[in-house]
């Protein structure tokens, strides 16, 4: 058995020169499932159906479509016609759509065959990846540890090379942070960017479909395709900085880097210095605490429109017409203390509703503000201020000693860009002394979701040896020639800039 390519690229080339047929790639990518089948990743995993449509893709004729035969993950709130949409929860366990969302069928009209539904956080309420209906999704990169959520299972499926991408959602941080625990990459475009029809959502405001992957170009590649803009389609981005003289300059939100666990901090200090290095302009910069943020404006608007969003969704289920139907059959317990009070009527005013909105829109002001004042191109901070979690974790966990809520410390820096519809990229920064990924977060104005792309490209191209561990030590002479750029003592030269 060969081991499924784990970039989307390679697997397309593959492919298409006829080195690998579509039926030979999706029972190499079955039997590594199966290998793999502890992590649950899957909630629904259809070899037949798979396997059929793999044939049929081999008789398609020599006409190639850009992901032709290539098995991707979908998060299991995305209708894929005929495959169960369950959300994570025991009410929708035999909801069939006929059929799929708007992201699907584009991905499918280039080609894309369904792998299967991903395991997720009960209705997408969770950042650990636990559930009492369907089981916990695990993390294949460091056993024994949480995966993140609530896209979980795209994650874990993608992290243990069953597909080269796969599709999640986001309303605070859902693609971003498992994204971060496994080690990939996970972008959340400008909201409404990707079409939502065919998707449960938690909240119109907040929600949009997002891309995790192994490897950047693959997310660019993705974006392309589900972006609602034809002219963005399979063009890789090529963006300009917007300072005259080419250089990266990145704004550092003070609270978003305090009260880091110290392997995070550790992590991320390296990669600030190999921008540094690089000759980037890190700028410190002061933006509302995190802490209000959630408090104010990011909790309250999806509490308040999540009752009429299921309701949306449920008008077209047959087995599940009721949203109070499906909360009372809720199974996980953290899940059910949110959304339980929603069954005796809204648990958000209208005016604190408005005062969120507002609150969203004076950050948005502020934030865009401080980008055009340093003339800097995005901002630059942990996805999570702490690595991954054992997987038993409870409601809460340990920040710097302190018993903190799970929830609110793994959304603390994600839900920045989600309160403010921006789009937002989570990249592999490192690991930690127990192998933990640890990633870094870059966050851009709406609808510079291809020059984000561009500009993480060249962060993570500067910072990549400081996330690869170095083959050897390094030398004597290496620590007593200070690089001339920074002075640091452990490099003799610092890597250039990437050209403007």
């Amino acid at each position: 058995m060969s081991r499924p390519a784990r970039s989307l690229a390679l697997a397309a080339r593959l492919l298409r020169e006829g080195r690998l047929s579509c039926e030979e790639h999706a029972r190499d990518v079955l039997d590594r499932c199966a290998e793999h089948a502890s992590c649950n990743a899957f909630v629904t995993l259809d070899a037949d159906r798979l396997l059929t449509a793999a044939r049929a893709a081999d008789h398609a004729g020599p006409a190639r479509r850009p992901l032709h035969g290539i098995p991707l993950a979908v998060k299991d709130n995305i209708d894929v016609a005929l495959l169960p949409t369950t959300a994570g929860t025991p009410a929708l366990r035999h909801h069939r759509p006929g059929r799929s969302a708007e992201v699907w069928r584009r991905l499918a009209g280039a080609g894309a065959l369904a792998l299967g539904k991903t395991g997720m956080h009960e209705l997408a309420y969770g950042v650990t990846g636990q559930n009492a209906a369907f089981g916990t999704v695990g993390n294949p990169v460091v056993p024994g540890y949480i995966c993140g959520g609530s896209s979980s299972g795209t994650a874990a499926a993608v992290a243990a090379g069953l597909a080269p991408a796969g599709l999640g959602t986001d309303t605070g941080g859902s693609v971003r942070i498992p994204a971060a625990l496994c080690g990939l990459v996970g972008m959340r475009p400008t909201t409404g960017r990707y079409p939502a029809a065919g998707v449960l959502r938690i909240s119109r405001t907040r929600d949009t479909v997002g891309v995790i992957a192994t490897d950047l170009a693959d997310v660019a590649f993705l974006d392309g395709l589900l972006a609602a803009d034809p002219a963005e389609r399979y063009a890789y981005p090529r963006a300009p900085s917007p300072r005259p003289d080419g250089r990266i300059r990145l704004l550092l939100p003070r609270r978003a880097w305090t009260g880091l666990d110290p392997r995070v901090a550790a992590v991320a200090a390296g990669c600030l210095r190999e921008l540094r290095c690089a000759g980037a302009d890190l700028v410190q910069v002061d933006l509302p605490d995190p802490a209000d943020l959630l408090g104010e404006a990011a909790l309250p608007v999806p509490l308040h429109e999540t009752w009429h969003e299921l309701a949306f969704y449920l008008a077209r289920c047959e087995t599940c017409g009721d949203p109070g139907e499906l909360i009372r059959r809720i199974a996980s317990p953290d899940v059910a203390d949110v959304l339980a009070p929603l069954l005796h009527g809204p648990v958000v005013p209208d005016e604190r509703y408005r005062h969120a909105l507002r609150v969203q829109d004076d950050l948005a002001g502020a934030a865009v503000g401080l980008l055009r004042e340093h003339r800097a191109d995005a901002f630059l901070s942990p996805t999570t201020i702490l690595p991954a979690a054992p997987a038993d974790v409870g409601a809460e966990v340990s920040v710097l000693g302190r018993p903190e809520p799970v929830f609110l410390s793994y959304i603390r820096n994600t839900a920045f860009a989600a309160v403010m519809g921006w789009p937002s990229i989570s990249l592999p920064a490192g690991t930690t002394p127990e192998g933990l990924p640890v990633g870094l977060l870059l966050d851009t104005p709406p609808h510079t979701d291809r020059f984000l792309l561009a500009l993480a490209a060249r962060c993570a191209g500067i910072w990549r040896s400081s996330a690869e561990p170095p083959a050897a030590p390094p030398t004597a002479t290496l620590e007593e020639e200070p690089c001339p750029t920074c002075g640091t003592p452990t490099r003799s030269t610092c890597p250039p800039i990437w050209p403007a």
